[in-house]
């Protein structure tokens, strides 16, 4: 009989910028041994988001909570079919980025806060947590869901300009961190 392979580890990499978060995730994964190294589960994964983009003009602006439940259906979906089974096999998976990035994008675009911890209440808390503090630059505008969901926000009609959201979600999870 085969012996139970020990459980997996999840490391959450949290930040705006989307480009810093996948670098900060390889690194973390980097330094996991060969062994148990999973990999790293990025957003969109589901390519919900990729659908968004090429969406028709008529489709409109969805507001903050389309963009957050939507973000919580593709962390579904990586936790579904990357995260959960490499760590059933023992594997260390670095999500890039995990709840922490949701929540503080909500929060900035005035989202309730219990509303945002039970639209995520399904997510397992990672063994392991870490903030990546860079500013996204204007280059870097669809790397990540901060910057996504706040450009699409702002061309929306949003009260808050990009700006604005992505400072004030960098200053919730600073709070948090």
């Amino acid at each position: 009989m085969k012996a139970k392979p020990a459980s997996g580890r999840l490391i959450a990499v949290d930040g705006v910028n989307g480009k810093a978060i996948a670098a900060a995730a390889k690194k973390c994964i980097g330094a996991v041994p060969k062994r148990t190294r999973g990999g790293v589960s990025l957003w969109d994964a589901s390519g919900i988001f990729d659908d968004l983009i090429v969406a028709d003009d008529d489709a409109g602006h969805p507001s903050a909570r389309t963009l957050v439940l939507l973000y919580a259906a593709d962390l579904a979906f990586r936790l579904r079919w990357e995260i959960r089974p490499a760590i059933a096999e023992g594997k260390t998976v670095a999500a890039a980025p995990y709840v922490l990035t949701g929540v503080a994008f909500g929060r900035a675009a005035g989202l309730p806060a219990g509303w945002l911890r039970d639209v995520f209440s399904f997510a397992p808390r990672p063994d392991e947590s870490h903030y990546v503090s860079a500013k996204p630059s204007r280059a870097t505008q669809w790397s990540g869901f901060v910057e996504y969901g706040c450009e699409r926000l702002a061309e929306g009609g949003f009260t808050l300009s990009r700006k604005v959201l992505v400072d004030r979600a960098r200053k919730h999870l600073q709070l948090i961190f």
